[in-house]
């Protein structure tokens, strides 16, 4: 598994993931110190993430019939273009523009990646891969918006839009180096692909777009995903209503222990099924949500942190893996196309449904409807077991 696509994967994954979170943090301050009102300034992430979400389901397709690597690239191409442009000064028209763009461009190269990552990961190993070769996006996460407003404060937007721009060639150089060996693993599926359905490329049709094996177990997501919405949405405000105001402890405890999982997930495989891993995450992060219900202290706040870190690390690999391994060899583009739709909707649909509930009753109500909506997806996993569409114990 740890092979030199691997590591080159996780490198330019780290470096494009840095470029990324800074964006995030810069952008809406930018926006506001160019003059933008704050309905301008909200269009920079609306677009960013709508354009990410409408280009999900086309970069599957694109990626099972044109092949993993160039779309990769494609992706980086047009993120790290837009990049550079923020140097420049820019009509407002044009600056919302080049967020749609890097939305489109951050789907292209978020499905190849993620696709031609099941390609080289044994089966066997697919959720211990996939965890891994996520793991620098704890360190990242943490990292990279300290960066941007150290850079921002200390030397300007230039500089910071600078090393955002220089972490996306970054990015560009190692995806080049990899190209020998992603086509040979593109001529590879192909070749297997012909011999199983007798054509190299599948046709364009609507409904090609999204994977038939793999909805349901993205429909899983769609569900356990209310919880790190509410998470990331509300918590902030939440704690600090409730005068708790070392948060951060919060998501510095969720991080360590996401870092665990990802570490444990491969030795949790010797003994369970994936189905197995995912019950008991999704026990944990409803455990999590009701922690933060009735927190009325730090130390239960940091139980949630915990419960919540682990339950997503084990979560999120093992549900990718499943959709993964639901859809044909040929299908894997598509098959994870429609898993990381789900989550872009489950994200967009969920602040909105939580944040009425909020605005009706009280914040806390928020996390209380998102362990409703996560203990859900515990009935569509006992459903789609006992339709024989989730992994049994001898099976990967």
């Amino acid at each position: 598994m740890y092979t030199r696509v691997f590591f080159a994967l996780m490198l330019s994954n780290a470096s494009l993931r840095i470029a990324t979170m800074m964006l995030v943090t810069l952008v809406p301050l930018y926006a506001f110190d160019l003059g933008l009102s704050p309905v301008q300034v909200g269009l920079t992430s609306t677009l960013y993430f709508a354009t990410a979400a409408l280009t999900r389901p086309l970069s599957g397709w694109l990626v099972d019939s044109r092949g993993r690597w160039v779309i990769m690239l494609l992706g980086v191409a047009l993120f790290t273009a837009a990049t550079g442009l923020y140097l420049l000064s820019l009509p407002v028209w044009l600056f919302l523009a080049l967020r749609a763009v890097q939305g489109a461009g951050f789907s292209l190269n978020g499905t190849a990646v993620s696709t031609l990552a099941t390609d080289i990961i044994p089966e066997k190993k697919l959720a211990e891969g996939l965890g891994i070769l996520s793991l620098e996006q704890t360190v990242v996460t943490i990292f990279a918006p300290w960066l941007a407003l150290t850079l921002r404060i200390h030397a300007g937007y230039e500089v910071a839009f600078a090393v955002a721009l220089g972490c996306c060639v970054l990015n560009f150089l190692v995806r080049m180096a990899l190209a020998k060996e992603a086509k040979a693993i593109d001529a590879r599926r192909r070749a297997k692909a012909a011999t199983i359905s007798g054509r190299n490329r599948s046709g364009f049709h609507l409904k090609n777009l999204v994977e038939k094996d793999s909805w349901r177990p993205a429909t899983v997501m769609l569900c356990f995903m209310f919880g790190t919405t509410s998470v990331n949405t509300f918590l902030a405000a939440y704690a600090l209503s409730q005068g708790m105001e070392s948060i951060g402890l919060f998501f510095v405890m969720s991080g360590l222990m996401l870092a665990v999982s990802r570490l444990l997930i491969g030795t949790m495989r010797k003994v369970l099924s994936l189905t197995g891993i995912v019950v008991g995450g999704v026990v944990l992060n409803v455990g999590a949500m009701l922690c933060i219900y009735f927190a009325d202290s730090l130390g239960l706040l940091l139980v949630a942190g915990a419960l919540f870190g682990f339950s997503t690390g084990v979560v999120s690999p093992s549900m990718n893996s499943i959709s993964v391994l639901s859809a044909r060899p040929e299908a894997r583009g598509r098959a994870s196309a429609t898993y990381f739709f789900a989550l872009d909707v489950s994200t967009a649909l969920g602040a909105w449904i939580l944040g009425t509930i909020a605005a009706l009753w009280t914040l806390r109500e928020a996390f209380l409807t998102s362990a409703a909506v996560v203990a859900l997806s515990l009935l569509l996993i006992m459903w789609l077991y006992r339709t024989g569409r989730m992994p049994r114990k001898n099976s990967v």
